[in-house]
């Protein structure tokens, strides 16, 4: 009986042994092994703009791929996708591996009901309020100007924006909604064909991202004569809030920002937006944003997608009171 209960003991104690030796092995394997955020990039990172070049969000993504190529010691490369109010783009990425090499430049108009899902956000890169320029040869100073102008002229007016559901579109929606006007909507490819057919007089107006405008302001091409925002911005100081001229409440802002595949790992997404923000808070990054009219975000990945989640709800039901539909 004693000798079972030895041998009984002393097998016990074995398994004890190898099972703490198998366990602390598996420790130390995956102890020693770099998580993919360690080596992570390992190769060309693409931003793809789901619009073409020289609008808002190809500016921005400018002013970051130099710094990130720096820091990550890789090259990061903009690759332009335009189409469908930045659907092709954003469907492009939605098929991209979920390892966090392709990112998109989203805005406004490119998450929408039908694929908010297919995103996580990355990092919030700026949400402004928009400008309203004119063409200079409109006979009008400020919003209130322009009202009485559009009332005056029913149908005659046309603003451009960068497709159907972009902030640049939505920002002229609820304009015409709170303000009682008719104008037709014109939509491009992105806010810079839209920029060069207001230059042409092609179109009379638009709700542009500052960092579009900008250029053409100071030279006294187009004129501002509002701000989509609650108060006068940095960059145009003054140029008032469209809610000063009657419009109590109105608000548009256009945001933009990198968001990734919704199946990228937690630890790629983070590693992702701690380096864009670090860039971010460069202060030459931070100068060249502010001078185009642009305040870096500063949201978590976690809050910048609560964010979209709430900005897209918000402009459904305008766009559902309006009949708009995306295709």
């Amino acid at each position: 009986m004693n000798f079972f209960k030895y041998a009984f003991s002393t097998s016990n104690a074995a398994s004890k042994s190898i099972g703490l030796i198998f366990t602390s092995l598996f420790i130390c394997v995956f102890a020693l092994r770099p998580s993919f955020a360690q080596t992570f990039p390992a190769k060309t990172v693409t931003i793809v703009v789901p619009f073409t070049p020289a609008g808002g969000a190809d500016n921005l993504a400018r002013i970051l791929v130099p710094r990130l190529s720096s820091l990550w010691g890789q090259s990061v490369i903009v690759e332009y996708k335009a189409g469908a109010s930045g659907q092709i783009g954003a469907d492009f990425v939605s098929r991209a591996n979920p390892d966090g090499y392709t990112l998109l430049m989203a805005t406004t108009a490119v998450i929408n009901d039908k694929n908010v899902s297919k995103f996580t956000g990355v990092s919030l890169v700026s949400a402004d309020a928009y400008v309203l320029v004119v063409h200079p040869s409109l006979p009008v100073n400020n919003a209130a100007d322009l009202i009485t102008y559009a009332k005056a002229n029913p149908k005659k007016l046309s603003f451009g924006s960068s497709g159907i559901g972009a902030a640049s579109h939505l920002s002229g929606e609820l304009f015409k909604a709170r303000a009682g006007v008719d104008m037709l909507h014109l939509p491009y490819k992105g806010t810079g064909p839209a920029l060069n057919d207001l230059l042409a007089n092609h179109i009379q107006l638009m709700f542009a991202p500052t960092q579009t405008a900008m250029a053409q302001i100071q030279t006294g091409r187009i004129k501002a004569i509002g701000v989509t925002g609650t108060k006068s911005i940095e960059a145009l100081p003054n140029v008032p809030p469209i809610t000063n001229s009657g419009l109590a409440g109105y608000e548009a802002i256009g945001w933009f920002g990198l968001l990734a595949h919704a199946n990228t790992p937690n630890d790629i997404v983070k590693k992702l937006h701690d380096d864009i923000q670090r860039v971010m808070n460069m202060p030459e990054v931070r100068k060249a944003m502010h001078e185009k009219g642009a305040e870096p975000g500063s949201l978590s990945a976690s809050e910048f997608t609560s964010f979209i989640k709430q900005e897209q709800s918000k402009w459904t039901k305008l766009m559902k009171d309006a009949n708009i539909v995306i295709e």
